[in-house]
């Protein structure tokens, strides 16, 4: 099961009858992560099977995307306006505070299908379009592979989804990084200037808007907290919203999950290395963050701050804040709606997701010391 680019862009193009895929800015992303899949992944067969089969539907979304940017030129006079976007470590509370932002019926929310099988437009599609069940067969054979991951993260095709399978058409995404031990392709990742990710991301806002106007978008991805210069330079009107949480609880949780992901697609999985790792990037992610927001170079009267303890305990609260901050009206209808779909949430809530810092193997006060600049900065509560 071939994972050379150029054999899974010939099969795509056999399978979509297109040729042109656009820019060629994704070839160095697609040849250095197929080569750190083959080299360093360690892939079993359904891992291979599954990783192959990711990487072609891409490329045929791409194929397909770029075939109807040239019939449909209008597309580039869509105009993403200040969309909300939602970020912050990965387990502090952004999918939660996505999803309730995502109930107001003036917001728009990106879908899974709609950003893995993105042509013909949502606009131009049945409602019970085909679609939306193909990504959802494709996103929960993962649950099917390991079951626990449910209780992690939920995925399912109609759902609110992350701005990382957006940048997966450009190949260069942080959902590589969760799914797969790949550490050179994500060590160059972090050295390259990440523009043209971005530039496709607005082009595929501008797709999935075009002929139903949107109020707004509400988007989210915890790989934006690396990259708050190039949202604010793609959507200047943006309003970003930064979740905060005790980055020692959150790494527990978080190289778990990875693990399991990665345990999908191999049977080599060494946790200890991958805790230490994701604790280096937090670290220094952390004192990035914190020298960006006082340096003075970024709008800080757009970015709003929610720790995750007080989203836990007051959601809807929370929610009625940041509109307040915003000058956004928040009805009777939305709020109303708010807490429907708390109550809904908790009592369908399957598994927990159990986890403890001790797991990590990490020393508990040499960490705190790292952290603890960040926590006093955005006052955010230690949890272990």
């Amino acid at each position: 099961m071939s994972l050379r680019p150029d054999d899974l862009l010939a099969a795509a193009r056999d399978n979509t009858g297109l040729e042109d895929l656009g820019d060629e800015w994704f070839r160095e992303p697609l040849d250095r992560l197929c080569a750190s899949l083959d080299d360093e992944a360690r892939l079993h067969l359904a891992g291979r099977l599954r990783t192959r089969l990711e990487l072609q539907l891409l490329a045929e979304n791409r194929l397909r995307l770029v075939d109807f940017w040239d019939r449909e030129p209008t597309v580039d006079n869509e105009v993403v306006r200040a969309p909300i976007v939602v970020t912050g470590l990965g387990r502090s509370g952004t999918t939660l505070l996505h999803e309730l932002l995502a109930v107001d019926p003036a917001n728009r929310a990106t879908l899974l299908w709609e950003l893995t099988h993105s042509v013909p437009p949502p606009t131009m599609s049945r409602p019970d379009d085909p679609r939306v069940a193909l990504a959802d067969e494709e996103i929960t054979i993962m649950d099917e592979m390991v079951p626990a991951f449910t209780a992690m993260h939920e995925n399912r095709g109609h759902l609110p989804t992350e701005c990382i399978f957006s940048f997966a058409h450009q190949f260069s995404s942080d959902v590589w990084t969760g799914l797969y031990n790949v550490p050179s392709y994500t060590i160059w990742r972090s050295g390259v200037d990440q523009t043209p990710i971005y530039d496709w991301h607005r082009k595929m806002l501008q797709t999935l808007q075009w002929g139903a106007p949107t109020e707004r978008w509400v988007l989210k991805a915890p790989s934006h907290l690396s990259s708050l210069p190039l949202v604010f330079s793609t959507y200047p009107d943006a309003r970003v919203v930064i979740t905060h949480r005790d980055p020692l609880r959150v790494v527990g949780s978080l190289a778990d999950m990875m693990a399991t992901l990665h345990w999908m697609h191999s049977d080599h999985v060494e946790h200890q290395v991958l805790v230490e790792f994701l604790t280096m990037g937090l670290e220094m992610q952390m004192d990035s963050v914190t020298a960006e927001r006082d340096s003075g170079t970024l709008p800080d009267d757009q970015i709003s701050d929610v720790r995750y303890r007080e989203l836990i305990a007051d959601p809807v609260g929370v929610v009625s804040g940041l509109y307040e901050g915003w000058g956004l009206e928040m009805t009777d209808d939305y709020r109303s709606a708010l807490h429907a779909y708390v109550e809904s949430r908790h009592a369908n809530r399957g598994n927990t997701h159990d986890y403890r810092f001790e797991d990590t193997g990490l020393d508990l006060a040499e960490h705190r010391g790292l952290v603890a600049p960040y926590q006093q900065r955005f006052g955010v509560e230690s949890e272990v």
